[in-house]
């Protein structure tokens, strides 16, 4: 299969996943669907994005600022291994993704900047 299709793919399913028409175009916040299609296109910085995702929740409890660093983890790890994407010659799948689950956590980063985000256990 071409690796534009299997990009498009990834997208549409994070994009499905947050704008489900079953449930009336609502949905997740698209990390684990993102994360999932990204560790198969991107394993290693995929895996610094866990990595990052781990160590800022461990020490800031607060879970979607965990998902939001570790998706600039992996953005900027993604530019320093792979200038540009195989196949495809641009980041362009990796930010539609990216905007999706930053706009899907507008709400969050609201929360984040008045200092009522929810911390976790």
């Amino acid at each position: 299969m071409d690796i534009s299709t299997l990009w498009a793919i990834a997208i549409f399913s994070v994009v499905g996943h947050c704008y489900s028409p079953y449930l009336k175009f609502e949905g997740g916040k698209g990390v684990a669907t993102g994360a999932g299609v990204l560790l198969v296109m991107l394993p290693i910085e995929t895996l610094i994005a866990f990595v990052t995702w781990f160590i800022v929740g461990k020490v800031l409890k607060i879970s979607s600022l965990s998902s939001l660093l570790a998706l600039v983890a992996l953005i900027v790890s993604s530019y320093v291994i792979h200038y540009d994407l195989e196949g495809i010659q641009t980041h362009a799948p990796l930010w539609i993704i990216a905007f999706i689950i930053v706009y899907k956590h507008i709400p969050n980063i609201i929360r984040l900047f008045q200092g009522q985000e929810v911390r976790v256990i």
